[in-house]
Order: structure tokens, then C-alpha cells, then sequence
């Protein structure tokens, strides 16, 4: 693999070298990962990456298919299923947590260090952070484009540099739209004019500090005053020098190399930012859409695969094969403590949809699976679901025989940093067996040292060596047992009602600014959407830790509630027209 990295890194910078095709290589990589390589077109990328939500007069009415939603949401999520489906499989306390990209809105940037990093001479893109072979191509291209854009600094063609300061300047006017006493600090005759180093990075100042001054949040805006307190200084220091070599920031080459990539930075944070706007707009419309959209989901569902609810069941099962299947082989799981029978309630048959159906036939099933219809925009979620049982599960296992080894309690000891990096290891991706056992022995024996207190002998580590092969190769008897485990503790947390007084408020209806739904003010969320994650993050932590996965209790009171709210979802849009009736046709 980093062969091919390497191969394809030195091809890329080849041909810029050769061809001068920094323009068509900057597309290519904006079109591989938007939003960090600044495109040629500012509003276009914009656009992209932080959509307007401000109304679609005129969208067109039948875009959901369900009457009047198109009425009030703007077009840019009246067409997005993806979208839709997000919010309806959120927790209302989590809605400030929506993106348009699907990640944490909340989640931690990467840090200015991190950063700058990748610029560093000595420093290998696939040493970095090592993800999937498309996404480390991607970002040796980026950074072969940013080296292309200092060299030609370099041999004094300021032109696509003074295109990125551009581009930035621009993005400073459209976040900052109605302040046009402040579009004064960015001055595109300053771009033109510039002919040094020093002269770019006096240009970034100004447009730093309008970013971490009037945009950016306070958390946020921490990197880009550390990165504006390093230019400033390195720029004192160029005009002072006397032609002295001058110690780059960051153990980065060239000055001209640092000025770009110091450019790029600034950029990112402001896509980031103008992402950030975009993200709180789309969380004050998530109550409104988490009310409406269980008739949005079914609407589009009829239209793909045919009204369902109109069907004989021999023709059901014809329009829906793997949901078919699927709850034929959830028949097939029934045990005697199921208490499911012709004669059951709706609610205990959803009941056993989310316990036999959904965690043993789907989350854990050992046969292949053609994922049903109803699944269809849960593939991640699920995948995610099982990545992190697996995870759990091979934790706790290695945690319980750190215990047994040194014989500790690790319900009594501070070892979270410890802890974390032994779970970090194991949700990292790696491309050689012999490298994943090394790391996790490794992390093994650092969490068994912390967890003690002091050095482990020779023959502890290597009892813990021996345990860490069994576990990792499946042959642990520990690992067996927590396996059936976890699949109780799934079932219980897909089968978790709240009580009918739970529920906390969230978010309320925002009652300053503009509009940014179409129509009546009281579409949006009377009085907020109930939200009963407080009362499931209880009720999980004491399961877990019962079944004995204390150390990994957050993880799996995350990932549960997510497995709750997936197959919640499907139940609550599909239990009595398809699900009810195809388990009745299996009984």
C-alpha cells in the first residue's frame, strides 16, 4: 500500500513539474475531498459545502411527495433523503450535533500542529493518520498541489498564490456580507501588489484576524490566533534578519511553503466556519422535521417500491425479497422465552422485530445478508453498530484479563488515558495482522501498567502476550462469553421504552433572527421534541456494567441508543402494513 502512495506521489508532482497543471490538479483534488483545497469558483465551493438554507421560492411543490412539507422546508433538504433520515434516527438532545456532511458538528477540528505537520520536511503523508488508499492519495495530491503553488513562489510566479488570497478574500465578503466596514482590512489590490513571502503572509494577517475577531466561536477561533501569533512573529523576524537564515515554523522547508500552507489553513477555517453557520440552521429546523418526517420516509418509500399498504401479502413479499427473507429467518431464531404466538399484540411482535429480528439477524448474524428494503439508509449506522460491538467486546476482554494478571479492580482506578489508547487501536484500521496483534500487545501492556501502578515483570507481559493472540484470533473463552453478551445487551437496548413521564425539552423554537422556514412560524417545534436519552443513558450504564462492560460503558450506551433509534424508527413507519403482517405470514 505505501508503495502505491509513494509511486502515485511522485507521478503527481512529475506532472506539475513538467505539464505546469496546478489548475487541473487543483480541480481534481477539490472534487476529491471539497472544502479543503480552495476551488476556482469561491461561491461555487460555498454552496457545497454549507448550503443556503434560506426558502426556494421556487422549488418544486412535489419534492418530498408528501403535500405542503415542500411548502415550508428550503429545497436544499426537501430533496436530500439522506438528510431527512439523519434527524429522524437523532436523539432531540443531539440535534445541535447535526451536519449536513454527517459528522459532529461538535466534534474537535484537527489542530494547527496536526496541520502543519503534513507540510513538515521529513514527514511522510501515510505515516499520518494512515485511512483507506483513495483518501491517502487525496491527500498526497493536495499537498504535491500546495509544494507546486510555493515552488512557483519560488522562481518568482506569484500567480496562483495570489489566487488563493483571492479566494480567501472573497470567503472573508461572503461571511461577512453586510460589514462593509470591515471588507477595508481585505484589499484585493494588496494581492496584486505582492511580490515576497513576507508580503503574502501580511495579506493572511488581516484576513486572519477577521475570522477569529468576528466569525469564528471562541473555541474555534484558539488555532487561528496561535496560527496569526506565529505569522506575526515570523514576519518581525524576516524584516529584521539581514538576509540571516531564518528558522521556519513547524520544521516546514521554505518560507514560501509556509506561507501556503499557513493560506490553506486560514482557508479550511473559513469553509469551517461558513459550515458552522449552515449546521445551526439545519439543527433549528431538526424538531420540525423529526415531526413530519415518519410520512416523508414512507411517501418515498411507496415510490420506490410500490404502496405497500395495498397489497395481498403473497405480493408483499414479492415487492419486498430481503425484507421477506429476513423476517423468515427471524422466525427461524424463535426460542421458547419468546412469548410470540398468532394471538400477540402489535407491541410484542415489534418487540420481537428488535430483539430476534434486528439483533441476531442483522447486527450479529453469522450468514449472509441482503441488507431489507426498510434498512436501506441504515448501512452505516449498522456497519458502525458492529464495528463498535466488536470493539467493545475485544476491550473488555483484554481488560478483564489485565485485571486477572495484576490483580486489580479496574472499577477502582484512574486509567482512562490508558484505557482509551487500547480502544483506539483497536478501532484504527490495519492492513497487516502481525502489525494490529503488535500494537495491541503493546497497548495491553501500557494499560496493565497503568492499571497497576508500576512495571510489569517478564512474566506478566508475557501472560498478557499470550492472552492478547487468543482474544485477537478468536480462540479466548473469555471472548466466547462476552460475545453472547453483548447480543443480550443489544436486545435489551433495542427493546428499551421510556417511561411515559420521561422526556426533556429540546431544543425550543428560536425566537430571534430571520426565518429560515417558508410559511407559518408555528411550524417549528411547539414547544420542543421530547427526548428520552438521559433516561436510556441510565438504564444502559446499569446493563452494561451488569453483563460486565463497565470499561467500556460510554461506548456501548453510544451505540446502543443508535441500534434503539434505527430499528425504533423502522418499527414506528412500517410495523403494522409490512412488518405485522409478513411475521404473521411466518407463524
Amino acid at each position: 500500500g505505501r508503495e502505491v502512495v509513494r509511486e502515485a506521489k511522485i507521478v503527481a508532482k512529475n506532472e506539475i513539474a513538467e505539464t505546469n497543471a496546478l489548475e487541473v490538479l487543483k480541480q481534481e483534488v477539490d472534487e476529491m475531498n471539497a472544502g479543503f483545497a480552495p476551488g476556482n469558483d469561491a461561491e461555487h465551493m460555498a454552496s457545497i459545502m454549507a448550503p443556503d438554507l434560506t426558502p426556494n421560492e421556487d422549488a418544486a411543490q412535489d419534492t418530498i411527495g408528501v403535500t405542503g412539507i415542500s411548502d415550508v422546508l428550503p429545497q436544499e433538504i426537501a430533496s436530500n433523503r439522506a438528510l431527512i433520515h439523519r434527524v429522524l434516527v437523532t436523539d432531540p438532545a443531539d440535534f445541535d450535533k447535526l451536519s449536513w456532511i454527517g459528522v459532529d458538528s461538535q466534534s474537535p477540528e484537527i489542530s494547527l500542529d496536526q496541520f502543519m505537520s503534513t507540510f513538515s520536511s521529513g514527514t511522510n503523508s501515510e505515516d499520518i493518520n494512515p485511512v483507506d488508499l483513495p483518501m491517502r492519495i487525496a491527500m498526497n495530491m493536495k499537498l504535491a498541489y500546495f509544494s507546486g503553488v510555493a515552488q512557483e513562489m519560488s522562481t518568482q510566479n506569484y500567480v496562483p498564490v495570489r489566487g488563493l488570497l483571492k479566494e480567501l478574500h472573497d470567503k472573508m465578503r461572503a461571511l461577512l456580507p453586510n460589514r462593509q466596514e470591515l471588507h477595508s482590512h481585505i484589499n484585493d489590490d494588496d494581492i496584486g501588489r505582492s511580490s515576497c513571502a513576507s508580503d503574502v503572509i501580511r495579506i493572511l494577517i488581516r484576513s486572519g484576524y477577521l475570522l477569529a475577531n468576528y466569525l469564528e466561536a471562541p473555541s474555534r477561533a484558539e488555532s487561528t490566533r496561535e496560527l496569526l501569533s506565529c505569522l506575526e512573529a515570523f514576519n518581525s523576524r524576516f524584516r529584521d534578519s539581514d538576509n540571516t537564515p531564518l528558522t521556519i515554523p513547524y520544521k516546514i522547508e521554505t518560507d514560501f511553503l509556509f506561507a501556503v500552507a499557513s493560506i490553506a489553513f486560514v482557508l479550511q477555517k473559513a469553509e469551517l466556519c461558513q459550515m458552522d453557520v449552515s449546521n445551526f440552521k439545519f439543527a433549528q429546523l431538526a424538531p420540525y422535521i423529526h415531526e413530519v418526517g415518519h410520512e416523508y420516509e414512507r411517501s418515498h418509500f411507496k415510490k420506490t417500491y410500490g404502496d405497500y399498504s395495498t397489497k395481498a401479502i403473497n405480493e408483499l413479499q414479492q415487492m419486498l425479497p430481503s425484507t421477506h427473507a429476513w423476517v423468515k429467518d427471524t422466525v427461524g431464531l424463535f426460542e421458547s422465552s419468546d412469548n410470540i404466538t398468532m394471538q400477540s399484540n402489535l407491541e410484542q411482535k415489534m418487540d420481537f422485530i428488535k430483539g430476534r429480528g434486528f439483533v441476531d439477524a442483522i447486527l450479529f448474524t453469522k450468514s449472509e445478508l441482503a441488507l431489507p428494503e426498510l434498512f436501506s439508509l441504515d448501512i452505516d449506522g449498522i456497519n458502525n453498530i458492529r464495528n463498535e460491538a466488536r470493539c467493545c467486546v475485544i476491550a473488555s476482554a483484554l481488560s478483564l484479563h489485565a485485571c486477572n494478571v495484576i490483580g486489580s479492580s479496574i472499577l477502582n482506578t484512574e486509567i482512562e488515558v490508558a484505557g482509551n489508547k487500547l480502544t483506539s487501536v483497536l478501532r484504527k484500521k490495519h492492513f497487516i495482522r502481525d502489525d494490529l496483534e503488535s500494537e495491541v500487545i503493546t497497548a495491553l501492556a501500557s494499560f496493565a501498567a497503568t492499571l497497576a501502578d508500576r512495571r510489569l515483570n517478564e512474566e506478566e507481559c508475557s501472560t498478557l502476550k499470550n492472552h492478547a493472540l487468543a482474544v485477537l484470533r478468536g480462540s479466548d473463552p473469555v471472548l466466547k462469553l462476552l460475545d453472547n453478551r453483548i447480543r443480550s445487551y443489544f436486545r435489551f437496548a433495542c427493546r428499551w421504552t421510556p417511561t411515559k413521564a420521561s422526556g426533556i425539552s429540546a431544543p425550543t423554537e428560536m425566537k430571534t433572527g430571520r426565518k429560515i422556514v417558508k410559511g407559518d412560524d408555528n411550524f417549528v417545534a411547539h414547544g420542543g421534541v421530547a427526548s428520552s436519552k438521559v433516561e436510556f443513558s441510565v438504564a444502559a450504564n446499569k446493563e452494561a456494567k451488569r453483563l460486565g462492560f463497565a470499561f467500556v460503558s460510554s461506548d456501548l450506551i453510544a451505540a446502543g441508543n443508535q441500534a434503539r433509534l434505527i430499528i425504533s424508527l423502522v418499527c414506528s413507519n412500517y410495523d403494522r402494513d409490512v412488518l405485522g403482517r409478513l411475521l404473521m405470514a411466518e407463524l
